[in-house]
């Protein structure tokens, strides 16, 4: 049976990720304008009237720009805890839906959507309640975690032993510190409640994976504090040091803002 990803998009400027069993195709996030994500998904020959629903992982605009669009043209469920879905930046960004298009998922809880079952933890980000996902059909498993300051031990045994493993891999430390940004978005961006580093990113992935994981996935790359040379090379070196008894048989790719990854069969 298939079990498929593909990252859409991924960084400050929006994102989306696609999963698909054979008969059930999610979205989590949408945040891309519709004509983006259609266009996204017609490279990997899916169209969004097709999605069974969209996952959303927290508020702000870069995952939900599309949400609000992508349900009143083609009645796309949305998904996600009630704190975040019934927040007035939600509300306002996302705007007029129907009356039944919101269903409630908290943290530390589970739905079945179609064949696929989906399993949402909180993550530690500055919005009104974050939460990520694992999926999980036909025995294999995909993880995905980005938008957090840090990966808690309760996290990392909700996400480990996947066979995809997707985590955030923002920025570098020393040029986040160099960049021009203000020192209150560097201390933001490196609290507990802003976004995992290239070494953060790196330590937790060699915790969690193990032989059955063959795809990490790089994601929410900055555009200003990282450079995807930078993201792999941190990420392969580190691993092929402290995880070399799986190191050789896994596949380590990073995300991009404007560019649809391939469909990796799990």
């Amino acid at each position: 049976m298939s079990f498929k990803i593909s990252v859409l998009a991924s960084g400050s400027t929006g994102n989306a990720i696609y999963i698909e069993s054979d008969s059930t195709r999610l979205l989590l996030d949408s945040g891309l304008s519709l004509k983006k994500l259609e266009e996204a998904l017609s490279e990997i020959g899916r169209l969004a009237s097709q999605l069974d629903a969209v996952l959303i992982s927290h508020e702000h605009g870069d995952h939900i720009l599309g949400v609000g669009v992508l349900h009143r043209k083609h009645k796309t469920p949305i998904y996600g805890n009630e704190a975040t879905l019934t927040c007035a930046e939600f509300n306002k960004k996302v705007g007029k839906l129907a009356d039944d298009a919101l269903h409630f998922i908290d943290h530390d809880e589970s739905v079945v959507i179609g064949d696929i079952e989906v399993n949402a933890f909180g993550t530690s980000h500055d919005s009104a309640k974050a939460q990520f996902y694992t999926f999980e059909h036909d025995g294999k498993k995909i993880a995905c975690v980005t938008d957090t300051g840090y990966v808690s031990e309760k996290i990392e045994q909700v996400i480990k032993s996947s066979n995809v493993f997707l985590i955030e891999s923002n920025h570098d430390v020393e040029m986040l510190l160099a960049g021009e940004r203000p020192w209150s978005n560097k201390q933001r961006v490196l609290s507990d409640r802003g976004h995992l580093s290239n070494e953060d990113s790196a330590i937790v992935t060699a915790r969690v994976i193990d032989e059955n994981t063959h795809s990490v996935i790089l994601a929410h790359l900055s555009r200003d504090n990282n450079l995807e040379d930078l993201a792999l090379m941190n990420m392969n070196s580190y691993l092929a040091d402290n995880r070399g008894d799986v190191f050789d048989n896994l596949q380590i790719i990073a995300a991009k803002p404007n560019a649809v990854t391939d469909l990796i069969e799990v």
